[in-house]
């Protein structure tokens, strides 16, 4: 039987798996928000022919306002920051790509774990910002994370000012890839997800791998590398051959993600 949480969602249909941050009125992330996250990672990671992992909110009008402020305090700070960490690497090392769909505000660890994703669709509405700095403190994924996104001086203006910015800015910054109207998100991440899924999980999952691991290699160890994963470990899978076949055979490929 599934695991049943109390602050998410899991569903899983066919090759989409869809996560729900679910904890009214904010999303506000605890520990055990944490600890189901993971675990729900844990479970679609050992579901097979997963293609594609979603990761959104289950409550109208936010994403996620941020971590628990509480448990930033001493004596659960070790705890909290270690979890978190745990749970940014969790969601950068799926082994399928993870789209994330942000509506009204993403604070703090909400935009944290949307930066995480492989991919950020936005409705034009929606509202990013690192706070943390005015409560005396700093978000450390974003320290990570955001100079490998954009340029450091974007990175640095964010969390030294805890300022909010709009998707629109946010899309400029590189730190959002698409937006669409509220009326029109739905419809959007739709075509977006069947555009992903019409493609082979065996080889979504390989290109996931070759640009994640190339990014922490100095170039000519990337080109290597990603020729290694290539020969090495895509082409002794079903799908690649099948789908150059289908190509030269001018046919739609069948992938049986193997």
């Amino acid at each position: 039987m599934p695991e049943q949480f109390k602050t998410i969602t899991l569903d899983v249909v066919d090759r989409l798996a869809i996560i729900k941050l679910s904890r009214p009125p904010l999303n506000i992330i605890n520990l055990e928000m944490m600890d189901e996250l993971l675990s729900a990672l844990d479970e679609a990671r050992e579901k097979a022919g997963i293609g594609v992992l979603v990761l959104r909110s289950g409550v109208d009008g936010v994403f996620s306002a941020g971590a628990d402020v509480r448990e930033h305090l001493p004596d659960k700070a070790e705890m909290l920051i270690k979890r978190f960490e745990q749970l940014i690497k969790a969601i950068i090392e799926f082994p399928r790509p993870v789209l994330c769909v942000v509506q009204g505000r993403c604070l703090g660890g909400g935009m944290e774990l949307a930066m995480a994703c492989d991919l950020v669709i936005a409705s034009e509405t929606a509202e990013f910002g690192q706070p943390e700095i005015r409560v005396g403190v700093y978000p450390p994924a974003a320290a990570a994370l955001y100079p490998r996104m954009t340029a450091l001086k974007h990175a640095a203006m964010l969390i030294f000012s805890g300022k909010i910015i709009k998707a629109e800015e946010a899309l400029k910054l590189g730190l959002v890839n698409e937006l669409a109207p509220d009326a029109e998100l739905e419809e959007h991440v739709k075509t977006v997800i069947d555009s992903l899924l019409s493609n082979s999980s065996i080889v979504l999952g390989y290109a996931k791998k070759a640009l994640r691991e190339a990014l922490s290699l100095p170039l000519g160890d990337a080109l290597r590398r990603s020729s290694e994963i290539y020969l090495d470990e895509l082409m002794k899978h079903e799908d690649p051959v099948e789908g150059l076949r289908a190509f030269l055979e001018k046919r739609k490929p069948v992938w049986k993600g193997k």
